[in-house]
């Protein structure tokens, strides 16, 4: 199956949106709110080599379960799918996604970050919604196959 590249990828970044403006929606933007999600930073983890030991603290069950119910289930399904996807993908371009969508950080500051040129930035964005379309094809569906616009 042929997928139309330029199609696919401006339907990530439409299911995505500009993560700068303030007063317009995107679907992404609409499952965050849906899924009470405000703690963007346990969505991803970069990967980490360490040999020391780790604690984690589990916190408040109780309130965790209620948080759990109050949420709509089926927005914070496809956000831990997007998770998931994200784990799954490259980490180069699974960051880019992150630190562009979750973290809301402009080009400029995301290149400096990464240390690419905004041009180049804009090249590894492109790439990487286009292998994030891939990846979550089964749950998503927004891949565009040539002739089929």
């Amino acid at each position: 199956m042929r997928y139309d590249r330029e199609q696919t990828i401006k339907n990530v970044s439409d299911f995505f949106g500009n993560p700068l403006a303030v007063n317009k929606p995107s679907e992404f933007k609409d499952l965050m709110d849906l899924a009470q999600i405000s703690n963007v930073d346990s969505l991803y983890h970069s990967p980490v080599i360490s040999d020391m030991p780790m604690s984690h603290d589990d916190g408040n069950h109780v309130d965790k379960a209620v948080v759990e119910l109050i949420g709509n289930q089926s927005a914070k399904k496809t956000v831990k799918l997007i998770r998931v996807t994200l784990n799954n993908m490259d980490d180069r371009y699974a960051r880019v996604i992150y630190l562009r969508h979750f973290k809301c950080l402009p080009l400029i500051d995301l290149a400096e970050t990464i240390g690419y040129s905004p041009s180049n930035v804009e090249k590894l964005l492109e790439t990487a919604y286009y292998r994030f379309a891939l990846w979550s094809e089964s749950f998503l569906k927004l891949t565009c196959t040539v002739g089929n616009q």
